[in-house]
């Protein structure tokens, strides 16, 4: 049990492959999407045209962000080869797993799919509008999850001392957002831009958790779950959820997905839902990017940016299901039935004791949710026209907890139709994120690809991150920045 325990996790967080985290495009200024990290940036064509609404140029390849990401644990801290006469087998290695969580383990993942971006140069102004559907998704586990699921209750037990999973968590959102955002020069030193988000909450689900422990009694061995926490949820099917009481006090619990929600999703093979969900204008957001430019010299440049400073409200089949306070854990009790769906009904066994047991409050009104802001601060070193060197900080504030990376790179604009850009990153508590970034032109049409993390393609046994964004543009009017950077010699 403890094995499967493990090794479901791990596959669950090795779904996604492929990732983005806008390190190596920050500058990447041959390429629209740069802006999406430093919207001050002055992107060197007069038009630009992209997206998956435009024919044959959208779809070839398709704009997609990706991402995947943990702060923890990789491949080899689970499975590697054995030694002495399992040198030629994988074995699994509970106890190093172990030693490398942290005490929250968080696993993220991202997709973005670019439906539309428009970039246009007015004046001395640089005009962009963009419609992108996004996915945030993932989970986090506690140590002490591990810790019970590893060893159980004793140790904590004969310490006196709760479990303490206060770090669990669920959340996935899909949203789409409409950015208009514009960059302009305002002297010769300084240059601002901003983008403007309206957002459109289609579904979310999420958990926030302030408070859940586990204590065992080593008198008794009676055990005490202590909660403050909430679970929401805003999808287009929604729960039945009754409370049966006798004598004042709880009996048990009802629990479920609403038939008739499912019926109406699935009416007409879900197409009138489908068209219903996707043009859902219930649950509106705002959210803001600000960037900004310091000409420090003429070879040397500063800039900084916050992204995704926003937030969703959530009225659609709105749904907050409270639990607070001290309840007594009866355990479960798992009989084998006569039925082939043993695991299903395992499943919702747990689940029926689980709502039990916390004696959740639902509260059926509107919540909000925020984006996970983060914080961009660097600068450049123009070395030559063809060269130059680059410094790159970020923060990013996720779920209570904030993460940080380094990116040094080195770009180098070849020619007016290629560019390449490589990076080397400090996150994830690992130094060895190697990044790598093209754009190459051929007539009107713009092609790139970049990752944050190139060497973990290669090596993924030994990865907390992977990821990808590629696409393509139409562009038109090539503008050259010229450097006044002297050569060095």
């Amino acid at each position: 049990m403890k094995k499967l325990i493990i090794i479901t996790i791990f596959q669950l967080s090795i779904i996604a492959v492929f990732a983005q985290q806008n390190l190596t495009l920050y500058n990447m200024d041959k390429v629209l999407q740069s802006q999406f990290v430093n919207p001050s940036i002055d992107v060197q064509h007069k038009f630009h045209l992209g997206g998956l609404l435009i024919p044959i140029v959208g779809q070839l390849p398709p704009p997609i962000h990706f991402n995947y990401a943990n702060n923890s644990f990789y491949y080899n801290h689970i499975f590697h080869f054995g030694e002495g006469s399992k040198a030629d087998s994988l074995v699994l290695d509970l106890d190093l797993f172990y030693s490398k969580l942290k005490n929250t383990t968080y696993v993220r993942f991202e997709t973005d799919f670019e439906l539309l971006n428009l970039g246009i140069r007015l004046e001395n102004m640089f005009l962009t509008v963009a419609l992108t559907e996004k996915l945030r998704y993932g989970f986090s586990l506690p140590r002490d999850l591990f810790e019970f699921a590893l060893n159980g209750n004793m140790p904590y037990m004969l310490e006196s001392k709760p479990h303490d999973f206060k770090g669990f968590g669920l959340h996935f959102t899909h949203y789409r957002q409409l950015a208009v955002g514009a960059s302009m020069n305002a002297n010769d030193k300084f240059s601002f831009g901003g983008r403007a988000k309206i957002l459109f909450g289609m579904a979310n689900f999420n958990t926030d958790i302030k408070r859940l422990q586990l204590f065992t009694d080593p008198e008794n061995y009676h055990m005490t779950w202590a909660t403050d926490m909430k679970i929401q949820a805003s999808l287009p099917i929604y729960f039945d959820y009754m409370l049966h009481q006798s004598d004042g006090h709880l009996d048990s619990v009802t629990f479920g997905i609403n038939q008739q929600s499912i019926d109406e999703f699935t009416r007409d093979g879900g197409v009138s839902a489908a068209t219903k969900y996707l043009l859902n204008l219930r649950n509106i957001g705002m959210g803001f990017d600000l960037g900004v430019r310091y000409q420090f010299s003429p070879e040397i440049e500063f800039y900084g940016s916050v992204n995704d400073f926003g937030f969703i409200t959530w009225n659609t089949n709105p749904q907050n299901f409270v639990s607070k306070g001290e309840y007594k854990f009866k355990g479960l009790q798992v009989q084998i039935p006569d039925s082939t769906d043993f695991l299903g009904e395992t499943a919702q066994q747990l689940v029926d004791t689980l709502v039990n047991t916390f004696g959740f409050e639902l509260i059926e009104t509107g919540y909000v949710t925020w984006l996970p802001t983060s914080i961009y601060l660097g600068g450049k070193y123009k070395f030559h026209d063809l060269l130059h060197f680059t410094a790159l900080y970020r923060g990013e504030f996720f779920r209570k907890s904030y993460f940080q990376s380094l990116t040094l790179g080195v770009n180098s604009n070849l020619t007016n139709f290629l560019s390449a850009h490589l990076t080397y990153t400090i996150a994830h508590n690992y130094a060895g994120h190697l990044g790598f970034g093209l754009s190459a032109r051929m007539g009107f049409m713009s092609w790139y690809f970049v990752t944050d993390s190139f060497t973990n393609m290669l090596f993924p046994q030994k990865a907390k991150n992977i990821n990808f964004r590629i696409g393509c543009n139409l562009v038109f009017g090539y503008k050259k920045i010229k450097s006044t950077a002297s050569i060095r010699t």
